[in-house]
């Protein structure tokens, strides 16, 4: 999309918005949120783009289904003592209006400050926007919920409004380039599956995920990154958050949970084959992995987790007797969907408290796992395999941050892991997280790539 047709499209938005705001005002004043429907031909996607300030927010899950937020309504970050409980009673505590979520993300260890390339992230981000839109699949309408500022007037929304949208206003390429550090090599990616298999040989873990990341440079708008990805992996969720003006994206094939009225849904994603080149390679590798006793370990260990951990929240839960095979553009894994009937008054943020970080992003068992990540990683994971998602009074959903990226000033960070059990290979483990890294390469143009 270009870029006159961008802010064509941004300014249209701007006067109808600016126009219902003006006919609510001729009925007198209110502090309701103004609400409308717009004709919109595109993806929201491209309302998007890496030269914000104000944090803002894109959702697109398998359903195909379309969110998009910008600005700050109300805001709730985590400090350095906050945790599960904290966050729980913060959300309580604040009211919004029908039909505006919260959105946010937490990071793989609540108990870790984030640190380095995470620095100027808070412990855990959730904010309402003041300006949300969303747009229900296949259709040419969206509808826009917006929150104008108190005592505003028809000037005062108009320039509030080209502030949201960035109209004019997106090109900030003087923005200094962050410098990350080096990627791992090989070599080194090797000797930390090795320090990993020692753990495991000697009973302290059954299984740890252990995990890279490349670095380059971002060659693709977001608008376009983003819709590259919905068409690529279109039944990943396909996500972007901005805060202090760095993004998260990425397409995530992995469910943390859900909640809606007390019905629990939970995706245990583990063991991985790449995609064949023919059908038939395809279907054969779909049924290697089925039967491979390293792979299944690896998924059973994820399922084990999660049904022990969510059986105390609830009335009754069940998993899938036997795992499919999810199939995406790069991969594929072995996928056990488990469900339950929650309890009276256990919400989103209880199951994922007990649930995360899971033995498919940490290992088993989940708190050693989870310490042993944390202490020799080698670099601070912060956001990635934490979770991102939506919450709406003990309702919501979350997703596992993967297939993602770390986005700073024009200069990405791409994160993959790989589950490590007995048997497990560097080699081997080298190619999966190449095929795990190609989602976001491919969408942000990032050229760089390595072999062992």
């Amino acid at each position: 999309m270009s870029v006159t047709a961008r802010e064509a499209l941004r300014q249209s938005l701007m006067a109808r918005i600016v126009e219902a705001f003006s006919e609510r005002s001729a009925r007198g004043p209110s502090d309701a949120p103004v609400r409308l429907r717009v004709p919109f031909d595109r993806s929201l996607a491209s309302l998007a783009h890496w030269h914000r300030w104000e944090p803002a927010v894109y959702s697109r899950p398998p359903s195909g289904d379309e969110r998009f937020g910008v600005g700050v309504y109300r805001r709730l970050v985590a400090s350095s003592d906050d945790d599960w409980e904290d966050l729980k009673a913060r959300f309580a505590e604040e009211q919004l209006p029908p039909g505006l979520p919260w959105f946010g993300a937490v990071p793989f260890d609540f108990r870790a400050l984030p640190l380095g390339m995470w620095a100027a992230w808070p412990k855990s981000i959730w904010f309402a926007p003041r300006l949300y839109l969303t747009k229900a699949a296949s259709s040419d309408v969206a509808e826009v919920l917006y929150l104008p500022p108190r005592g505003a007037d028809e000037m005062d929304v108009r320039a509030d409004v080209m502030d949201l949208l960035d109209i004019h206003g997106e090109d900030q390429s003087s923005e200094e380039r962050p410098a990350f550090e080096a990627p791992e090599d090989f070599r080194r990616f090797t000797d930390k599956i090795q320090r990993a298999l020692r753990e495991i040989r000697q009973g302290r873990l059954s299984k740890v995920v252990v995990a890279r990341y490349v670095t380059g440079h971002v060659t693709r708008p977001l608008d376009e990154a983003l819709e590259l990805l919905a068409s690529r992996y279109p039944d990943s969720h396909v996500f972007a958050l901005s805060w202090q003006g760095r993004w998260l994206v990425a397409a995530s094939p992995e469910r943390l949970c859900s909640v809606h009225a007390r019905t629990v849904e939970i995706d245990c994603l583990a063991g991985t084959a790449r995609r064949g080149r023919s059908d038939e390679e395809d279907q054969q590798l779909a049924a290697e992995l089925v039967a491979s006793a390293k792979h299944r370990r690896e998924h059973q260990a994820v399922v084990d987790h999660v049904l022990q951990a969510v059986a105390p929240l609830c009335e009754r839960v069940e998993a899938q007797p036997e795992p499919s095979v999810v199939k995406l553009a790069n991969v594929q894994h072995l996928r056990t969907q488990v469900t339950g009937r929650l309890n009276p008054g256990v919400g989103l943020l209880d199951v994922a408290k007990t649930l995360h970080p899971t033995p498919a992003v940490a290992g088993a068992p989940q708190r050693e796992a989870t310490s042993y990540v944390t202490a020799h990683e080698g670099w601070p994971r912060g956001y990635y395999s934490g979770a991102f998602g939506t919450y709406a009074e003990g309702e919501g959903q979350l997703d596992v941050c993967l297939r993602s990226a770390f986005v700073a000033a024009g200069e990405a960070v791409l994160f993959a892991g790989c589950g490590i059990v007995e048997g497990s290979d560097p080699v081997a483990e080298w190619e999966e997280s190449e095929l795990k890294l190609r989602p976001m390469r491919e969408a942000l143009g990032v050229q760089e790539e390595v072999g062992p």
